[in-house]
């Protein structure tokens, strides 16, 4: 089943890895403080069922779709998702602005657009209903929402059959023949705070081009642990995940709430980040020791200086 190489897709990471790593574990995370780990197997079973549901919604190749959520495992189930349909995600953080999301619908001609929780879309729900191109909302996280003449399902309300035959697992895999590095995955959007928003198409070519390459200037191994922090969909964080999936590793969700617990539970061996997390990681160690013990503190900024020379 692995297919390798120059050629090979985003989708085709997922297809290799789920070969390769069935039973390893792709990704933890907390779901109502529970800790679960989730199997390449079983993140290849995710995408497929999700994938079976979004097809039967006339999610196609080319669909651009709206993915309007923070990180979190269904995230990257639903990426994976679309990537085998040839589907275009445009992703956005929880945050954005009602009247932004409004906007980049528009500029992106969103057919579809998912959403992280009900009451995310709540907050948005009067603007949405003015955007006549939109075919159907799917809520990720909800009770099944759907009625009669609505066009709002949950993944509750699409993944009531999750069986899955050996016809439906040859048909997703065959999927890969479809798909070129050619072909658009993303259109990232700025930040919009310098003006309107701008969008960047990126291909498959793009990230794979990292896959292929960061492996090796990192020592990528496969016993190497992340912890996730920035939202997937910054593309920094984005093709992270992608890097770790390519070689069998486990990536942890965590969040500015438990980042420092998780980095002495989890003690991961890579985190992909940025300075601004790391200089206030630094200065509340600082605070800490100053008010526990001055000296302490000292000794700290002194081991820190020495490190750095």
């Amino acid at each position: 089943m692995p297919v390798t190489g120059s050629t090979s897709t985003l989708f085709d990471v997922l297809l290799n890895s789920s070969f390769s790593y069935a039973e390893r574990t792709a990704f933890i995370y907390r779901s109502e403080q529970a800790e679960l780990e989730v199997s390449y197997a079983k993140l290849f079973d995710d995408a497929l069922i999700l994938a079976k549901a979004f097809k039967q919604h006339k999610i196609t190749k080319g669909s651009k779709v709206m993915l309007l959520s923070d990180n979190r495992y269904a995230w990257m189930v639903t990426d994976f998702a679309l990537l085998s349909l040839g589907a275009i995600s445009v992703p956005r953080g929880s945050d954005t602005p009602t009247q932004e999301l409004e906007f980049i619908l528009r500029h992106a001609e969103c057919e579809f657009l998912i959403c992280e929780t009900e009451q995310l879309l709540k907050s948005h729900e009067e603007r949405l209903k003015q955007l006549k191109k939109l075919k159907a909302i799917f809520v990720m996280v909800g009770e099944e929402t759907h009625r009669w003449f609505s066009h709002t399902y949950s993944y509750n309300d699409i993944l009531k059959d999750r069986s899955l035959t050996q016809h439906d697992r040859d048909e997703f895999v065959a999927r890969r023949y479809g798909l070129t590095l050619d072909d658009p995955f993303t259109i990232i959007y700025t930040s919009g705070t310098t003006g309107q928003p701008k969008g960047v198409i990126l291909r498959h070519r793009n990230i794979m081009y990292n896959v292929r390459t960061l492996p090796t200037l990192i020592a990528l191994r496969e016993s190497d642990r992340w912890v996730s922090i920035l939202p997937s969909w910054h593309i920094f964080e984005r093709a992270a995940e992608y890097l770790a999936l390519s070689h069998g590793c486990c990536t942890v969700y965590s969040s500015i709430k438990t980042f420092a617990a998780d980095l002495e539970k989890y003690r991961p061996t890579l985190v992909a980040t940025v300075p601004r997390l790391w200089e206030s990681m630094y200065t509340r160690v600082n605070q800490t020791l100053e008010k526990q013990n001055p000296k302490k503190a000292r000794l700290f900024r002194l081991i820190v200086k020495v490190s750095t020379l």
